[in-house]
């Protein structure tokens, strides 16, 4: 496991200013408790704290291996304290003799020979500090890294949960489709073979972009023409189709597809049943952050509802509810004989 320091420039100053700040004390305890002169407390600090900054570097790896290990509490103990004993001898006795080298006063030695006792249990103090933070890096990372491979989990999961939902409209619109074909292959030829002409386009626009979850208003009405066109060469003049957008939601961005069974269930409960012309009408405009987009059909109030399992509609729900977290972007009613959908798009602040 790497060191944090070794990454983070940040927390190598962060280290370093400490072990100033501890120097300073260390200083100001030995001039004014111990009377230790200036030159010599100075020394002493600089010495002692300067050398356990350098060893408290290496413990790192003492916790990183103990944790990998998946050691029992005991032996965790047992590896920190032969470190412990192991850090304490050698920052003892190498900084003493350091001092005994650049310091020649006799006071000041036997203070030294008489403090390690003392630098025992700060010792001790600051590695234990040390260790405590270790873990407390070691945790935060684990925590993180536990956060983002959920994360990406769940990623992978609604994306899974997306693409099933998204494989379920092509499908159900190629089957109406070529039954109607069939049917026109036999009544009217030209017909067919017009309607098979838009249906490629259609299922072109389908398959060329089968990874991206978004598509913009503009290329998804588009699509939309291509569909209804297909079922008017089904229809003929009993299917109308009429589209009130403003200029500024047309670049708005929209999950792909999300339309289609909305207008297919127009189709289906509207145009189909009815011996009436039927208005398929399309509006949308932005009510501050919201792409608002309504589409409206009348229907015929005596005709036989035609039953359906109801794919479509819940489709667009469960899909509106992965991707933006609720379940209210979408809501349907029934006003003076016209059924109307309602569907609310929130918008990325920067978008154009």
């Amino acid at each position: 496991m790497n060191h944090p320091f070794f990454n983070n420039r940040k927390l190598v100053i962060i280290y370093f200013t400490i072990w100033v700040v501890v120097s300073t004390i260390h200083i100001f305890i030995l001039q004014n408790i111990n009377q230790i002169n200036l030159a010599s407390a100075i020394a002493d600090g600089l010495v002692f704290n300067a050398m356990f900054a350098i060893f408290g570097i290496p413990i790192w790896y003492i916790v990183s291996y103990s944790q990998q290990g998946k050691q029992i509490l005991i032996n965790k103990l047992i590896n920190h304290l032969t470190s412990l004993v192991i850090i304490l001898v050698i920052w003892i006795s190498a900084s003493s003799a350091i001092l005994k080298i650049i310091i020649n006063d006799t006071a000041y030695k036997i203070f030294l020979e008489g403090s390690t006792a003392w630098r025992v249990v700060s010792g001790l103090f600051f590695y234990s500090i040390l260790v405590l933070i270790y873990y407390i890096i070691i945790y935060y990372n684990d925590l993180r890294e536990r956060a983002v491979r959920e994360a990406k989990l769940n990623d992978i999961v609604k994306q899974s949960e997306l693409d099933n939902l998204r494989s379920q409209i092509n499908p159900h619109f190629l089957f109406n489709s070529l039954n109607s074909i069939s049917s026109l292959t036999i009544t009217n030829p030209e017909k067919a073979q017009e309607m098979i002409i838009k249906l490629s386009d259609f299922l072109r626009y389908s398959i060329s972009q089968p990874n991206e979850n978004f598509s913009t208003l503009q290329k998804e009405i588009d699509n939309i023409r291509r569909y209804l066109d297909i079922e008017q060469v089904r229809f003929g003049s009993k299917l109308i189709q009429e589209y009130n957008t403003e200029e500024c939601c047309l670049l708005k961005e929209i999950p792909a597809m999300i339309l289609q069974p909305l207008y297919e269930n127009a189709v289906k409960h509207g145009v189909y049943e009815s011996t009436e012309p039927i208005k398929i009408f399309t509006s949308c405009k932005m009510n501050g952050n919201m792409l608002q987009l309504t589409i409206s059909n009348n229907f015929d109030t005596n005709a036989r509802s035609k039953k359906g399992s109801g794919i479509g509609l819940k489709n667009i729900k469960e899909r509106l509810k992965l991707i933006y977290g609720s379940s209210e972007l979408l809501k349907i009613k029934i006003e003076d004989h016209l059924f109307i959908a309602e569907l609310s798009i929130p918008q990325k602040e920067n978008q154009l």
